[in-house]
């Protein structure tokens, strides 16, 4: 098997900005180019109106102060500066890839995005034209999206896990997008967009000269808490109907005890299958403290919004485990239901990390006809790693790939800022890292984890999974 790497290159370097905030780094000198992550805490759980958030985030440093959108998409083009957006449930996120002899005009471009004043009082650098470009394009997205199963079954999915009072468990439809304002969007950018409470990470080419451009122009005097609401608890129950059809599938005796829903989609040629869960390896810490006075992750009062911790050894156990069942090619899902049986071209499972909490799920496109025969051979597989233990030749040929993967995974500085990035907004790791306790968990689950214990895993935690079938 490959040796497990060292992980003293997952931790960050640490500089700390003229206003006492902390901009974390990944240098790689020999790049010539960099990758800065700007994350402000502005998801969908804090927004109002359906699509807020994301059209905050897709409008936000479209045009600013000095500049309209035609001057500001020119200034990147022709420095050929990349600019990537992303916004989740507790995040929005804006990558700038640059090189970094252009950093000395790029980083003072953020800065007036920053500063814009974004009001509605004619005030904002969004034009109502950039407005109703974003809606048209958004409506026709999500319209597009409701004609697809994979669409449509992940939202239901999620929807049954957690229920629609959880921002997890809710989705914007066309007709959301009528209610939504350019007001609105500008009084979101000025609650949730401001330098001083970003978590900032670079990484690439940064060198002295580059951390002084950064203490210029990324230091915001406006510095402090920005409020965290504790998410709801997950209330499957309150799902919504809106022509769902729930049976309980007759599985050769497997228990799906949750349920099994069914979602007809006229037109459709083929069908989405979604099986999975929560699982319950999160733990919250420091309860103690009240929750406005957790602020976003910034400076030394860092480990005050380090809130929420995983079981490392337990998750990185079920990774092992969910690689055995549908975590790579050669997996038991792909041989039974691509190789054996021809059900589909791809079936796999995987884990997904949210801030507190964890789902597991198992996803494949079917053909119709074929929809309940492969949700009993995954049934089939989920029965088989609870009675018997995984053989020793199988579990080597996964530890192999999983050591591999991981490698590979953490092959480059942008790489490793990223998935650095990913862990500190879901609070699974303490953004003032001194060691990568998931890393170091991970690297003995695949080389220690026995048989036993995998089963153990599997008779514990893949039970009553929720189905879900769209067609």
């Amino acid at each position: 098997m490959l040796q497990p790497p060292s992980i003293s290159s997952l931790i960050p370097q640490k500089h700390l900005l003229p206003n006492g905030q902390t901009l974390r780094y990944f240098p790689n000198n020999a790049l010539g180019l960099v990758k800065l992550d700007i994350t402000v805490e502005a998801g969908s759980r804090y927004q109002r109106f359906k699509c807020q958030a994301h059209a905050a985030n897709q409008l936000f440093g479209e045009a600013t102060a000095m500049r309209d959108a035609r001057e500001v998409a020119e200034f990147l083009d022709f420095r050929g500066i990349v600019v990537e957006r992303m916004a989740d449930v507790c995040v929005s996120n804006l990558t700038f890839y640059f090189l970094s002899r252009y950093a000395d005009e790029l980083l003072p471009l953020v800065r007036e995005m920053f500063d814009a004043p974004y009001s509605g009082d004619g005030g904002s650098p969004i034009t109502q034209a950039m407005f109703d470009a974003y809606v048209a394009k958004r409506r026709q997205q999500l319209a597009t999206g409701f004609q697809k199963t994979s669409y449509v079954a992940r939202n239901r999915f999620y929807e049954l896990l957690y229920g629609t009072k959880h921002p997890l468990g809710t989705y914007a439809k066309p007709e959301d997008m009528d209610a939504l304002t350019l007001e609105a969007v500008n009084d979101f950018i000025c609650e949730r967009y401001a330098l001083g409470t970003a978590h900032l990470v670079m990484s690439g080419d940064v060198d002295e000269e580059l951390l002084a451009l950064a203490d210029r122009y990324l230091a915001s005097q406006s510095l402090g808490g920005m409020s965290e609401p504790s998410l709801p608890q997950p209330n499957p129950e309150s799902g919504e109907e809106d022509g769902l059809s729930r049976q309980r599938p007759l599985l050769r005796g497997v228990d799906v005890r949750p349920g099994y829903v069914s979602y007809q989609l006229p037109n459709a040629v083929q069908s989405t299958i979604r099986i999975g869960c929560i699982l319950p390896f999160f733990q919250l810490d420091n309860q103690e403290i009240p929750m406005r006075q957790r602020p976003l992750l910034r400076g030394d009062a860092d480990r005050l919004g380090f809130v929420s911790a995983i079981n490392n050894s337990q998750f990185s156990q079920f990774m092992v485990l969910n690689t055995v069942l549908g975590g790579y090619f050669g997996s038991r899902l792909m041989s039974n239901i691509r190789e054996d049986k021809g059900y589909t071209y791809g079936i796999y499972s995987t884990t997904q990390i949210h801030r507190g909490s964890i789902v597991f799920y198992i996803t494949a496109d079917v053909a119709k006809e074929a929809t309940q025969s492969a949700v009993e051979e995954v049934f089939k597989e989920i029965d088989r790693l609870q009675q018997e233990p995984i053989s020793a030749e199988e579990l080597d040929r996964v530890r192999n790939y999983m050591m591999g993967d991981f490698i590979r995974s953490i092959d480059g500085v942008f790489e490793v800022s990223e998935r650095y990035r990913q862990m500190a907004s879901t609070h699974v790791v303490d953004p003032n890292p001194e060691t990568d306790p998931l890393a170091t968990s991970l690297l003995e689950a695949i080389t220690q984890v026995t048989p036993a214990q995998l089963q153990s895993l599997a008779q514990t935690h893949l039970k009553d999974l929720i189905t879900v079938t769209v067609g």
